[in-house]
């Protein structure tokens, strides 16, 4: 099955929403017939599902099967949040296409995921949408992360390992201000040859890699948390407000505050 299959083969949303702990907390043990997309916020969850156990922390993802017993095996001490949503199908393919979907994939804060889940659950609540734009949200989705999920090949080639492990490098440290030069120093490659190295073999020139990481990074502390602006700022590698403001806008084409707007409505619940 093809990852824009997800679209087609009546993919559908239940239900969603984004879960805050209050206190000290562990996930309810639970099995359904939906299965369920976490998108870790804040905080370390411990998690299993059958006899798999894993920690889901900031940025992480865990998609969990129907008909599977899941839940948590150790309490969370420190403040819990995450985006969850329930979906199911009816088609045999797409239930067969989910199941090759990994349960847990660490660091996806880079993609569009967080977005495409404010987005799910801000138009949800809203009646004069069709449950068509719901279930076309969930397939994008579910697409986005089967794209973002794949393991590595077992014999990459040398370069395009080089250019994967400065990919990385920037995703790691995106919210930090990060230069080419700091880069070619890093791995110990000259800086033109790494530049042209990563445009050949990644299609983007790097600074323009960097600006992407760091606005992803950016977009996801506006629309994942209630930090303040200028905290965000300070998070990201500026020193200067208004440069923070201006460099969003350039990029953005609206301002933070605009964009956090757009995505006010999510269904929250606490423990």
């Amino acid at each position: 099955m093809k990852q824009e299959d997800y679209l087609q083969y009546g993919v559908q949303y239940v239900h969603g929403g984004k879960f805050t702990s209050q206190g000290t907390w562990i996930h309810p043990v639970g099995c359904y017939e939906t299965w369920e997309i976490i998108y870790m916020i804040q905080g370390c969850a411990y998690l299993y599902e059958g006899d798999q156990r894993l920690i889901a922390c900031a940025g992480d993802v865990v998609f969990f099967r129907p008909g599977r017993e899941h839940g948590g095996y150790a309490e969370s001490e420190e403040a819990v949040s995450f985006f969850w949503i329930h979906g199911k199908t009816d088609s045999a393919e797409a239930n067969a296409a989910l199941e090759h979907l990994p349960l847990h994939t660490a660091s996806l804060h880079h993609t569009q995921i967080p977005l495409l889940c404010r987005q799910l659950l801000n138009y949800a609540p809203v009646p004069h949408y069709s449950e068509s734009v719901f279930h076309a949200l969930l397939g994008i989705l579910l697409t986005e992360y089967a794209i973002h999920s794949k393991p590595a090949p077992a014999h990459e080639p040398a370069e395009d390992r080089l250019v994967n492990d400065i990919a990385e490098y920037i995703r790691i440290n995106a919210g930090h201000t990060v230069h080419t030069s700091d880069i070619a120093a890093h791995f110990g490659y000259n800086e033109d040859y790494l530049t042209r190295l990563f445009r050949r073999i990644h299609g983007v020139g790097i600074k323009s890699y960097i600006d992407r990481m760091r606005m992803a990074h950016i977009r996801n502390l506006l629309l994942s948390t209630d930090l303040p602006l200028k905290r965000i700022a300070s998070q990201t590698g500026f020193d200067d407000y208004k440069a923070f403001l201006k460099y969003f806008t350039y990029h953005e084409d609206m301002t933070p505050t605009e964009l956090r707007r757009r995505f006010y409505r999510t269904h929250t619940n606490n423990h």
